[in-house]
């Protein structure tokens, strides 16, 4: 009869160490799965500001084209374009910097997100691991 009872002990222990296995690996995966999420997020966020700065370029690149034909063109209106031009490079630039400034606050708050996720799925991991080994104990001392 012990053996019996020890045998289905082992069997439920068996059943439980199975299903906790499957409850980690799935936690696992949706770890996995929002950090793919969170990379292509990144990737996505870094694809959008390199369009931006080349927007930005583009736009840098035809004032430049604009304000040399104007100087060809009308001396007079140089003087003119070359203040509307430094003021529109100025606000280009705040934009890059505010762009950036955006990027590295995103980037920051996913690290944060991450850390976190990975801080929960260390914390169950131990849990369940403790879970186990009580419910070890509790097996061998049935």
């Amino acid at each position: 009869m012990v053996a019996t009872g020890t045998g289905g002990d082992r069997g439920l222990g068996g059943a439980e160490d199975n299903y906790l296995r499957s409850l980690v690996d799935q936690l696992r995966s949706e770890l996995e799965e929002g950090a793919a999420l969170l990379a292509s997020e990144r990737q996505r966020w870094a694809v959008e500001r390199q369009a931006d700065r080349l927007q930005a370029r583009d736009e840098v690149d035809a004032l430049r084209v604009e304000l040399e034909s104007s100087v060809l063109e009308r001396n007079a209106a140089v003087q003119a374009a070359t203040v509307q031009a430094a003021d529109e490079v100025a606000q280009l630039r705040a934009t890059v910097d505010e762009l950036r400034s955006t990027l590295v606050s995103m980037q920051t708050e996913a690290k944060r997100e991450c850390d976190v996720l990975e801080r929960r799925f260390r914390e169950e991991r131990e849990q369940l691991q403790g879970t186990i080994s009580a419910l070890r104990s509790q097996m061998e001392t049935d």
